[in-house]
């Protein structure tokens, strides 16, 4: 059986010759099916492999975004913050406001 780099030279010497893989097939003793199979299959790891080298491995740092925050304490009062706070912070502004209006 003849391996990969047998077939990758076949297919070489097809386009270097300008031969058709047909006549090529016939005068080699070889399958025009499997010079087409395997001109597809270098074909195709060869844009594998382009294509794995293009990419490139990128570590991207946390980032936290910073969104405004708006608390509503009452019927048409509202407190507007430029990012939103700790649970713990808003946990006392809470028992603040309760205690206030009790």
């Amino acid at each position: 059986m003849t391996n990969k780099v047998d077939w990758a030279a076949h297919l070489q010497a097809i386009e270097t010759e300008g031969i058709s893989i047909k006549d090529y097939a016939a005068r080699e003793g070889l399958s025009v099916a499997s010079l087409y199979y395997h001109r597809r299959r270098v074909s195709d790891e060869g844009r594998r492999t382009e294509g794995a080298s293009a990419l490139v491995a990128v570590q991207l740092a946390e980032r936290h975004a910073i969104q405004p925050c708006t608390v509503w304490l009452a019927p048409g009062v509202r407190m507007e913050l430029a990012s939103l706070p700790s649970p713990q912070w808003l946990g006392q502004l809470v028992a603040s406001m309760s205690a206030q209006v009790h």
